[in-house]
């Protein structure tokens, strides 16, 4: 035992790490970790509070609930007791909830049987170990100290916490009757909504005075009742001052302001009217922002602190994402146009289905940013590389036909311009999302794109055309929907018989190909030992410098 005790402290640590490796998501590798803490004193003053990040929870599938009568041949009771080595054991909360979520929604008022070691992180004095909140609507095995996952075992947290609440019996009700969409469904009264308020607030604050260093709240839910976007706001408002990363990605109303001074990360999906779901942010501190904006345009204006001020700068800023919908272009350009945007750090820009105005592409198209990742519609693209792209080393440009039909006959034209300009790029990238082939694209001069992915079935005679008219081309990904026999057995003859069609190699560049296939003719056979993927082999002739190929179902 001396010896372990006396081993450098870096030493001990990566033992450690390696030992509780998958700690956080297998209950038999935490029971098997609980040991090493009794190695030696120095082995459990540097392992407790690591291991005790973990607080492992086990929640019964919904669908596996069995009538009273059966509970007591449930394997789940084996889960029943786990016990550390400071004699605390696990406990079995039981609460009704009645349609949460779509992950533990039960009907007839059925119970979930949570089984968390919740008490245990408590009499260790380790609450203000807990960082990060982490609510899901996926069906957890674990719940770490750090990212308590899934709505249910946080509920049965709070009721753990309502029973600590003295003298109010409004918040002490049976959660089965306040959790009831029905009952939820009448916060349009005034009293109902009262009523719904102070217990939201009451669980918030009770929780806050438990964990107060609480600095990340994470909430990914897709279809979220209103109790839980009004908690998620409540939390974020109390943690306000000490977040540094607040990820809300359901529709949430921030019904006042929120200023959180030392946000880093910022992670919102907007829905409704975006002036009674924004939150005002300090755009200083912000080291990463994500918005996802539902059929609405973006406002720049929740980051004016200083209302007076013209000017917003993004001090900090290195990442920014706005993922928007096809109609908000024209009043985001109305409503921003005034505003000078200062982006002085900006390294990575990702944007879905949103047009930039002139100013905003000037301010983050600047010397930092290095990546570039454009979706949509071509037009909108070809305005944003309107700016020196010479300091990029990635660019990705995404077409979408399905959604910018109107813009086919001009697709070619466009990203040949954009594409004749990116010659100090290193990593060129285009992919064109169509249902058919176009014999437009037999126009495509792009002589410094690296890449090339085509979401469409194209012949082959037609495929080697567009190449020859992509001279550095390194990768290319095609889709092949060869769903009628014929088709697929004359490329395969094709491509057999290559030397005939086209006895010189080609001069191309391409090292990979990746095929996905969609034929049923090859389900049942790896499509490398098809005919047509023996075929495919002699395109490394074709194109000498082919090291890998790729053909999947």
């Amino acid at each position: 035992m001396k010896t372990y005790n006396n081993l450098p402290t870096l030493v001990t640590a990566k033992i450690l790490a390696f030992a509780f490796s998958g700690a956080d998501g297998d209950i038999a590798i935490w029971k098997q970790a609980l040991s090493l803490l009794s190695v030696c004193h120095g082995w459990r003053v540097q392992g407790v509070n690591t291991l005790y990040r973990y607080a492992i929870v086990k929640v019964v599938d919904p669908n596996l609930i069995m009538d009273d009568s059966d509970e007591e041949e449930s394997d789940y009771s084996d889960e029943e007791a786990v016990t550390d080595s400071g004699g605390s054991d696990w406990e079995s909360i039981s609460s009704s909830i009645n349609c949460i979520s779509d992950a533990f929604a039960l009907d007839g008022g059925d119970t979930i049987r949570v089984y968390t070691n919740i008490k245990l992180i408590e009499k260790l004095g380790l609450e203000s170990m807990v960082k990060q909140l982490l609510f899901s609507e996926k069906q957890p095995q674990v719940l770490t100290i750090n990212e308590f996952d899934s709505m249910g075992a946080f509920i049965s947290i709070l009721e753990a916490l309502f029973q600590d609440l003295p003298g109010d019996d409004k918040i002490t009700e049976p959660f089965n009757e306040w959790f009831d969409l029905e009952y939820m469904d009448a916060v349009s009264d005034n009293q109902a909504e009262g009523e719904c308020y102070a217990v939201i607030k009451a669980a918030t604050d009770a929780f806050i005075n438990k964990y107060p260093n609480i600095s990340s709240i994470n909430a990914v839910m897709i279809n979220p009742h209103e109790f839980m976007q009004k908690m998620i706001v409540e939390l974020a408002v109390g943690y306000d001052k000490q977040l540094t990363k607040f990820v809300c990605a359901m529709p949430a109303t921030f019904s006042y302001t929120l200023l959180a001074p030392n946000l880093a990360d910022l992670d919102l999906r907007l829905g409704c009217s975006i002036d009674d779901n924004l939150p005002t942010i300090c755009p200083g501190s912000l080291r990463t922002i994500q918005f996802m904006l539902d059929d609405q345009p973006f406002n720049w204006d929740v980051f004016r602190v200083d209302k007076k001020s013209k000017t917003i700068a993004f001090d900090n800023l290195v990442y920014l994402s706005l993922t928007g919908t096809i109609q908000d272009s024209d009043a985001g350009n109305e409503i921003t146009n005034n505003l000078n945007l200062s982006f002085p750090k900006l390294e990575r820009l990702f944007l879905e289905n949103i047009s930039l105005t002139t100013n905003e592409a000037q301010a983050m198209i600047g010397h930092r940013l290095k990546w570039l990742y454009c979706e949509g519609s071509i037009i909108a693209a070809s305005q944003l590389c309107k700016q020196p792209l010479r300091d990029l080393d990635t660019l990705f440009l995404i077409w979408v036909e399905e959604e910018y039909p109107d813009e086919v006959d001009d697709f070619v034209f466009l990203a040949n311009e954009i594409f004749n300009k990116t010659d100090d790029i290193k990593y060129v990238h285009c992919e064109i999302r169509a249902a058919n082939f176009d014999d437009s694209m037999l126009g495509i001069y792009w002589p410094y794109l690296t890449h090339l992915s085509l979401g469409f079935t194209i012949l082959f005679e037609d495929l080697f055309e567009i190449v020859q008219n992509v001279p550095n081309l390194l990768e290319l990904n095609m889709v092949i929907d060869y769903h009628d026999v014929n088709v697929i057995t004359e490329a395969t003859e094709f491509l057999t018989n290559i030397k005939k069609h086209y006895p010189t190699p080609s001069s191309s560049k391409i090292e990979t190909l990746r095929i996905v296939i969609e034929c049923a003719t090859l389900c049942s056979n790896p499509c490398c030992q098809s005919p047509f993927g023996k075929a495919v082999q002699n395109l490394r002739w074709y194109w000498p410098q082919l090291k890998n190929i790729d053909i999947q179902n």
